[in-house]
């Protein structure tokens, strides 16, 4: 005998199915659904205009773009990275195993200050302080779009 499902379920049976419809408009786009906004990552970097979108758990979203003068490295390729900490305690993105990365890429890309110069002989990227400052404190991770 089946039993009655509970209105509780019901509702959430309905959120979900319309769940898809919600994403389509979402970023990033739909070939890539498995990433969640603010589940997967806290933060978005577009790397045509190195635009930035910080998903905070406890406010509205904070959207800013880098300045000309702070453009500089080798922005990581697009996909899922986590941020970390390397051995000296600098910023590191590190990728998953399912980020796809060019041929000979070493999975790893430094984050350094503005004013900072770039590490020879591995990828890096400039960022602000107080953007390095607030992923360090409120992300594990970053999607990187085109």
């Amino acid at each position: 005998m089946k039993r009655p499902m509970p209105t509780l379920l019901l509702a959430l049976a309905s959120l979900f199915a319309a769940a898809p419809q919600a994403s389509a408009a979402a970023e990033p786009a739909a070939d890539e659904a498995i990433f969640v906004e603010g589940a997967r990552y806290d933060a978005v970097l577009h790397r045509q205009d190195q635009r930035w979108r910080l998903l905070p758990v406890d406010g509205a979203d904070l959207r800013l773009r880098v300045s000309g003068n702070c453009r500089a490295g080798e922005l990581p390729p697009r996909g899922l990275w986590l941020l970390t900490l390397d051995a000296g305690g600098q910023p590191l993105l590190l990728a998953p195993s399912a980020t796809p990365l060019p041929e000979g890429h070493p999975g790893h890309v430094r984050l350094v200050g503005c004013n900072q110069p770039l590490p020879a002989g591995q990828p890096a990227f400039a960022v602000p302080a107080a953007l390095a400052d607030w992923l360090a404190e409120h992300s594990g991770a970053i999607y990187v779009a085109d």
